[in-house]
């Protein structure tokens, strides 16, 4: 049986959904992909993956409305807090917030 890799206990799962504003282009859309590139080089980041939504079957559970989606891994939460507050973080944020209209957060404590 293969083992699936999985984050450590008490890392903490970053999930942010991102709607991006209808008025974009397809390349401006594609090219919002430079956001999360620009992510990698910070230090904090364990992992880091990103995509748009994926067309799944309606359900009443899933909401597949947004455009992007990230995931990023951190150490511990003190990683988390720091990345935050990272240049890195903040320039991309500024750079590419013209291009969104709604965000929105989860962050998980991995609990096994």
């Amino acid at each position: 049986m293969t083992e699936i890799p999985t984050p450590d206990k008490g890392q903490i799962q970053h999930f942010v959904m991102f709607w991006l504003k209808p008025q974009l282009t397809k390349n401006e859309i594609a090219d919002f992909t430079n956001f999360f590139e620009s992510l990698k080089p910070i230090k904090y980041i364990k992992t880091l993956s990103f995509g748009l939504a994926a067309n799944t079957p309606v359900r009443p559970v899933t909401d597949n409305s947004f455009t992007y989606s990230l995931t990023i891994t951190f150490a511990n939460i003190e990683d988390h807090n720091a990345y935050q507050e990272d240049k890195i973080h903040l320039d991309a944020v500024e750079k590419f917030s013209k291009n969104w209209y709604r965000v929105v957060v989860h962050d998980t404590v991995v609990s096994a």
